[in-house]
């Protein structure tokens, strides 16, 4: 269980890198007005979305949905071995 867990973090932490690579310049307007504050909300939802997806296709690719699916549906460890 430790192994999935640390392999989602590292997927997320890997592919978090890349979305920072192609930000949008929120530097043209003044830190305290609200059209600075709607620029970081759409860059951060823009980047959310890219990282959830490429996180969504990493595990379905690897079959770890499927495996921890089976896993909630045991009641006992002789159920999960079958």
């Amino acid at each position: 269980m430790k192994k999935i867990i640390a392999y989602i973090f590292v997927l997320t932490f890997i592919y978090s890198i890349d979305s920072y690579s192609d930000e949008k310049d929120c530097s043209s307007f003044d830190k305290l007005s609200k059209d600075y504050a709607k620029c970081l909300t759409d860059k951060s939802k823009k980047q959310g979305s890219k990282i959830k997806k490429k996180i969504n296709d990493k595990i379905k690719k690897s079959g770890i949905k499927e495996k921890f699916k089976k896993f909630n549906e045991t009641k006992t460890l002789a159920d999960l071995l079958k």
